[in-house]
């Protein structure tokens, strides 16, 4: 297998660069850059990085180097962190690509190594990205909990439990003419009640693992001109949508990324819903209701000198506000007998009590949990044709049909944390991984 390097730091203006090497000839790719002594596990040292054509100095560095298999790959690697200059790194990588059996690594392939090599499983591994990208607290929570193992170590017992109960059957296929014992027969078929019942209960999670890596979706829809993009600035506290007199302003939609309740929302604001021969404007109106009806949450917003609402668009998940209540009489904060919240976004009247209500809406979707949760959906799809295989058994019927039904679940079980079978998605897996991870 060739030695691999690559940056693992961004290309941003920074301070430092790192550079990470990986594989058989890590020593001999530092002793060709000018290091001088043997490499010490766990040791950073000093070092000039030079020329190996003219001995001229290229960088003042610190290096650090860890041995196999005591590294993140499970091979020899090392690390080199030199000043971020963009030559700098240039010569360093051209210098090492000349190296013979050394190449720039792929997308992920770091953590592809210590996939296969034993230092993550397949559950761990996908965790990476999902920690770096994390912006809020429950992505950080819940990424960083899957790469302690939590999750996997879950999936590998539930597939250990498989592997014993398949065992406990595996006489009556040896010898066809003995019939199982009845307290084994019992025992087997509790085991994989409860197995399957557990599977099925780690399934009914209104997906929300998935829901916290990716966001949920919240749409402001409601007639033209009554304050769907002040409401959406004010959320992100800033000037992200155009605000007009006139109604028709917003024609597409408008998004914004926020943590709210520390999960990630993508807020989207969208043109007011009302006839119109208006082309363009009927299509921002089609995609306001495409919005709409896919948004996890709706903020209904309604005019209070002129309310229309629509009740085709209000479902559990939705959110009553109404706005502009500083032109009536009506008394801000005080809300109306259908739940809707009275406020003035102009004058900045009642908008806590929005607020409050949208964190309570976003944490009965997202509940803050204390168990792992499915991230992935290909974990889902797995785990859905465990619970059917385990629906099927049946040690009334056929034992090595019977026994299949095990093994069928085991294996799918191992997909996801990449004992078995896995080799034609890997690459897809970790093609996602940025390059130096």
């Amino acid at each position: 297998m060739q030695t691999i390097f690559a940056p693992i730091t961004s290309p941003s203006r920074a301070g430092i660069s790192v550079i990470r090497i990986s594989g058989a000839e890590v020593r001999e790719c530092l002793q060709t850059l000018g290091f001088k002594g043997a490499p010490q596990h766990q040791k950073i040292s000093f070092q000039k990085i030079l020329d190996p054509k003219n001995s001229q100095i290229i960088d003042e560095t610190l290096i650090s180097f860890f041995s196999a298999p005591a590294s993140f790959t499970g091979e020899d690697v090392a690390e080199i962190s030199i000043h971020a200059s963009s030559f700098i790194l240039k010569k360093i990588l051209e210098i090492l690509s000349a190296q013979k059996n050394c190449r720039l690594a792929e997308a992920g392939e770091f953590s592809k190594r210590a996939f296969l090599n034993g230092k993550l499983d397949l559950v761990q591994a996908e965790a990476i990205p999902d920690l770096i990208a994390a912006e809020t607290e429950s992505q950080h929570r819940q990424a960083l909990q899957q790469l302690e193992g939590v999750l996997g170590t879950i999936y590998a017992d539930w597939r250990f439990r498989l592997i014993e109960i398949t065992a406990r059957i595996e006489a009556a296929i040896d010898f066809p003419d003995e019939d199982l014992p009845q307290n084994i027969v019992d025992a087997v078929e509790l085991d994989v009640k409860n197995l399957s019942a557990e599977i099925a209960k780690h399934l009914d999670d209104k997906k929300i693992g998935q829901k916290i890596k990716d966001g949920l979706s919240l749409a402001i829809i409601g007639a033209p001109n009554v304050g769907k993009s002040s409401l959406i600035n004010f959320l992100a506290q800033s000037e992200v949508a155009i605000v007009s007199e006139f109604a028709g302003t917003t024609r597409d939609v408008v998004e914004v990324h926020l943590s709210i309740a520390g999960v990630p929302v993508r807020i989207s604001d969208t043109a007011g819903l009302r006839e119109t021969d208006d082309p363009i404007e009927k299509e921002g109106i089609r995609r306001a209701l495409q919005k709409a009806a896919l948004a996890d949450i709706k903020i209904f917003l309604l005019d209070a000198t002129n309310p229309i609402l629509r009740q085709d668009l209000i479902d559990e998940n939705t959110i009553l506000v109404t706005n502009k209540i500083d032109l009536l009489d009506a008394k801000i904060g005080q809300d109306r007998s259908d739940g809707s919240v009275m406020l003035s976004l102009s004058k900045n009247g009642n908008t806590s009590a929005l607020l409050a209500k949208l964190e309570e809406k976003i944490l009965e979707l997202v509940p803050k949990q204390t168990s792992p949760l499915i991230t992935q959906e290909r974990y889902r799809v797995a785990l859905q044709e465990c619970v059917k295989n385990l629906q099927s058994f049946s040690l009334e019927k056929n034992i090595e049909l019977a026994a299949e039904d095990l093994r069928l679940t085991a294996r799918e079980i191992g997909k996801i944390i990449g004992d078995v079978g896995v080799e034609n998605i890997l690459d897809a897996i970790f093609s996602r991984f940025c390059i130096g991870k």
